[in-house]
């Protein structure tokens, strides 16, 4: 595979970061997942806002415009002769002093890191469970993706079913996300909810475009009370909507859902 890295076409092999690089040494650097279609990020302004908002929180400065990305992702998909393609937008802060650096980070490394995908455009249904431990609580004002991942990957080493997706709760025992991903589900009285951002979830894209495009209501739920859903849903940007089959010891409808065909025909017609 070819990456994209600070401005070249690299082959993978070739690509190198500095081990003083503060992304690898403390965790300071941010990333976007998202996925083309036909050669085409989807939803690519939304991650480009949240990219931006994330980075000023974290005083990395950004050396390429939004027009140059894109580009960018356009000469990735070429050389690598895949229209559809997982990409991972890298941004590590760069090379700083050795300790709690408090200045602005203005030499970042940035990555187009990819993988192909099928063209194919079908829901992928998932499996959850709860995850024994809570969530931790976003590094900053809002939960930023970032390089801080093992929260994430102890939970995933947490699961019975290796291939689910995991749930966290905050302290208190209300859901907060999945472990990559956000929770949507209609309630016994036909609403669809989703987790409040006040819980400490991310701002995820695909969440919002569902928030922009259906009428959903944002309230907390137990591992308990989620047990009366009629239908979940985990959304995140390579999968977009995946509606859950299995649920603790329930089964529930996932793809057959009729809410969620609803919200599949849309996003098709959204992805054109």
């Amino acid at each position: 595979m070819w990456y994209w890295h600070n401005g070249q076409l690299t082959e993978r092999d070739n690509v190198n970061i500095s081990v003083e690089d503060h992304g690898f040494l403390y965790g300071m650097g941010l990333f976007e997942t998202f996925r083309t279609y036909h050669a085409i990020p989807f939803l690519f302004d939304a991650h480009w806002e949240r990219l931006m908002r994330s980075l000023d929180e974290l005083w990395i400065d950004f050396p390429y415009t939004k027009k140059e990305i894109e580009m960018a992702i356009q000469h990735l998909c070429r050389q690598n002769e895949s229209p559809d393609l997982y990409i991972r937008l890298n941004v590590s802060a760069g090379v700083a002093p050795l300790g709690l650096y408090a200045g602005r980070y203005e030499t970042p490394n940035v990555t187009l890191i990819a993988k192909p995908l099928s063209s194919e455009v079908v829901p992928q249904e998932k499996r959850v469970e709860p995850i024994p431990f809570p969530r931790s609580r976003p590094e900053a004002a809002f939960r930023l993706k970032s390089h801080h991942y093992m929260n994430n990957i102890l939970g995933k080493r947490a699961l019975q079913d290796p291939d689910a997706e995991g749930l966290f709760a905050d302290e208190q025992g209300c859901i907060v996300e999945g472990l990559v991903s956000n929770i949507f589900w209609i309630g016994s009285d036909n609403v669809l909810y989703t987790t409040p951002l006040s819980s400490g979830a991310l701002a995820g894209v695909t969440r919002q475009w569902l928030i922009d495009c259906f009428s959903v209501v944002e309230r907390s739920v137990t591992f308990d009370e989620l047990n009366d859903a009629k239908e979940i849903w985990m959304t995140n940007s390579i999968q977009q909507v995946a509606p859950v089959t299995h649920y603790r010891n329930l089964r529930y409808p996932g793809k057959d859902g009729e809410r969620f065909k609803e919200v599949w025909a849309e996003l098709v017609r959204s992805i054109g």
